[in-house]
Parts: structure tokens; sequence; C-alpha cells
């Protein structure tokens, strides 16, 4: 299953520690806020304990969001994509 990360920090080194974090975890950045990754099941939970720890201000958010594998082939990017997410071909999914 494909997890999308959206995230509204807005402390910058927060934001900077949230996106180091996430790629680390083997996500990679597919918007400025938003990282997309396949996380295996241990993985996915250590990140679902961790992410609550990002929220510093009243007015910080994040969604983890899955999304099941046969909605991927549905997926539309348009404009251009950050240029990591063409690196991990298993994350392709711009027809």
């Amino acid at each position: 299953m494909l997890i999308l990360v959206i995230y509204d920090i807005s402390d910058t080194e927060t934001r900077t520690r949230l996106a180091d974090y996430l790629r680390a975890k083997g996500f990679v950045r597919i918007q400025r806020s938003t990282f997309a990754g396949r996380p295996l099941p241990h993985v996915l939970r250590d990140v679902e304990r961790t992410l609550a720890r990002f929220i510093k201000d009243a007015g910080d958010v994040i969604h983890l969001v899955p999304v099941p594998e046969n909605y991927i082939p549905h997926i539309r990017v348009y404009g251009h994509p950050f240029a990591d997410i063409a690196q991990k071909r298993t994350l392709v999914f711009v027809n």
C-alpha cells in the first residue's frame, strides 16, 4: 500500500527534521509538504507512533493517508513532480 504523509508545520526546523525523518524511513518527497512511500508494516507502525512528536504549534497538522494499490493507476500528476520521485522506481506512477 502506498502511504502519503502530508503536513503543514509552521516551524522551519521542525519541518526539516520531519522531512529528514521521513527520508530516513524510505519515503520520497513528491511535493514540498508531501512524502510518499511503501513502508514495511513495522516501519509504518514506527512512523505512526512518531509523527505526533513533530506537532509543536496549535496550527500544525500531519495527515497519514493510505492509498490502496488498485487506486494508484488512477492517480494523475499534472506539472513537474520533484525530481527524486523519478529515482524511486517503486513509486513512479506518472502516466
